[in-house]
Formats: structure tokens, sequence, C-alpha cells
């Protein structure tokens, strides 16, 4: 399924497992405290480029959108507010610095993701 996906930003800052985000950490962040470090391969279809990353963080918005981490279900935050009612940036994935360069992203767009067992 496509999700937005957004640039996670925050470097120097210490991510939800502990690890301090910089420009050479291949991660992104889901919305499920379920999914940290796990392994997934995110495709950008705009370019065909994909990359190869690990769950160190638990965002955009939500915490416990088991729903569609795990379920494959749409991202709550697509709805427009968050589960305590913030405005969201409809966004179902964050990029780190290093996973947004090697997708060749330039702006928030569409990606695809999946785990890898």
């Amino acid at each position: 399924m496509k999700v937005k996906a957004t640039r996670e930003g925050l470097l120097g800052h210490r991510l939800a497992s502990g690890i301090v985000n910089t420009v050479h950490l291949p991660f992104v962040a889901l919305p499920s405290t379920k999914a940290l470090y796990r392994f997934v391969r995110v495709f950008n279809p705009a370019n065909g480029k994909a990359a190869l990353a690990m769950v160190l963080d638990v965002g955009p918005w939500n915490t416990h959108d088991d729903r569609y981490v795990l379920d494959g279900q749409r991202p709550q935050a697509e709805t427009g507010t968050d589960h305590w009612g913030r405005t969201t940036n409809h966004a179902g994935i964050d990029l780190g610095e290093r996973v947004w360069g090697e997708l060749g992203m330039t702006d928030n767009t569409d990606v695809m993701w999946e785990f890898i067992e």
C-alpha cells in the first residue's frame, strides 16, 4: 500500500530505540511500538529506488496504530487528526536522512514499505 512519507529530522535527538539520530543511520519510524527493531524495505514508486532500514523510532503522530503497521489497515493519521486530536500531515511513515537520500526523495510523497522477515 502507498502511504505518505515525511522526513524525520530531529538530528542529534534520541529516538524511541534510545539510539541518537544521525545522517548515517538507516532507519524509519512507524506508529507502533511493536515494530521497533524490525527491518523494512521502503520503495519510492516515483523513481523505482529502494532502501533497507530498521524501525528505530515510533511515529509519525501515533504510537499504537497497530492495525496499520501490523494488520494492513490505512494509517489512522490519514484522517487528519491523531489519537490525541492533534492535526496531522497525513503521513504513515517517517524516513531518516539516509533513507530519504537513498530513495531520492525531494518532498513528502508516497512510498511503499514492507517488513523483511
